[in-house]
């Protein structure tokens, strides 16, 4: 994230991905710089050290990259939360499908049983689906998702929808939704314990930090008063 949030290379990209015009996240960044800024030469003045009046264009700089990093952040937050909503939608739909037989009735139904943000786009592609099954609105529905199975499933999904419904197919792709949701179930716990691995130590060392400090003090005051006693013995 660190190396993207330097060079930006995906900045069009997220940009699309929120339906964001450019012009209006510049004017977004140039007000972080600015009241970042702010709070800087304010700081400064409490201060009186005026010498750090150079280093306002690095306030003004890290306000620009601020609005950035808020969108990386949120681009990240979305992918977690689809890459496990986008399963938990797809039992739903195969659920419904199974019983109906009709891909648009199912998708429908769906809408009822998935969570936001993926709810909304969901909804977006039933509302297309009904003025004309088109597969370009199935690939737009994964490309939100963003993994690489999404763009899969929807494409079969859409061919379900023009072909029909084949036994033979549908359990196939029962088998993948059922493999994808294990995989997720998998990477959520392998986040977590490398979670737990990273940030774990952060508690042990300030532990490790503070018994010192706690040693080193209660050293010193026994070494002053050793000091203490020698200075009081004649020579």
């Amino acid at each position: 994230m660190l190396k993207e949030l330097l060079k930006e290379d995906l900045l069009s990209a997220h940009l699309k991905y929120f339906k964001k015009a450019k012009r209006s996240f510049i004017i977004t960044r140039v007000l972080y710089g600015v009241i970042t800024t702010l709070f800087f030469l304010m700081g400064m003045m409490l201060l009186k050290n005026y010498l750090w009046l150079v280093a306002s264009p690095a306030a003004f700089y890290f306000g620009w990259k601020y609005a950035y990093l808020n969108l990386l952040l949120n681009k990240k937050n979305l992918d977690v939360k689809n890459a496990f909503l986008f399963p938990q939608f797809l039992q739903s739909f195969m659920a419904l499908l199974s019983s109906s037989g009709n891909v648009y009735q199912a998708l429908k139904e769906s809408i009822h049983y998935t969570s936001d943000p993926l709810k909304y786009e969901l909804e977006k592609l039933v509302q297309k689906i009904e003025k004309g099954n088109n597969r370009v609105d199935y690939l737009v529905f994964a490309e939100y998702v963003g993994s690489s199975e999404a763009y899969m499933i929807m494409n079969m999904i859409y061919q379900f929808s023009e072909q029909g419904v084949e036994k033979e197919s549908l359990r196939e792709l029962e088998l993948y939704i059922h493999n994808l949701q294990e995989n997720k179930v998998d990477e959520l716990i392998q986040s977590k314990m490398v979670a737990i691995e990273k940030y774990g130590m952060i508690p042990i060392f300030i532990s490790l930090v503070l018994v010192g400090g706690f040693a080193g003090v209660i050293f010193m005051h026994y070494m002053s008063d050793v000091t203490n006693a020698l200075n009081v013995i004649p020579n």
